[in-house]
């Protein structure tokens, strides 16, 4: 002969599954937020720092080169990745990290005609871009 559990135990299992379930859902969102907040706040100072940064002091041109002095103002270092003329790719031809506070050089590669006005414009990593107009 089988015995049957009493109805109170068998309501008290599934109440404490239920509160667990919930209790692990919350845990779950709470670390989830965290994680997601801690990212966003992560981003946008990483960001706000570069964006700061770039500040074009002075340039030089010839033919075959454009060369654009850039002052750092930000409190980190910036690389220049990318760099276009007239909304071209251009080459880089140096490694280009500036340290705060400091002036680096871009040599951009390309041919340059004389009486030409061109437009160069400079951006790192997070797309903060410096924008010019060179005349030779």
């Amino acid at each position: 002969m089988t015995k049957t559990p009493p109805r109170s135990r068998k309501a008290s299992t599934a109440a404490f599954g239920v509160l667990l379930l919930v209790l692990v859902t919350f845990v779950s969102g709470i670390l989830f937020y965290t994680f997601v907040m801690d990212n966003i706040n992560f981003a946008t100072e990483t960001l706000n720092t570069q964006i700061a940064g770039l500040l074009l002091n002075s340039f030089t041109m010839n033919s075959t080169h454009i060369v654009a002095f850039l002052k750092n103002t930000g409190a980190q270092v910036i690389e220049v990745t990318n760099a276009y003329v007239n909304g071209l790719i251009t080459v880089i031809t140096n490694l280009v990290k500036i340290a705060p506070n400091a002036i680096g050089a871009v040599v951009l590669t390309g041919n340059f005609l004389c009486g030409n006005t061109y437009d160069v414009k400079l951006a790192n990593i997070f797309n903060t871009q410096t924008t010019f107009q060179a005349s030779f």
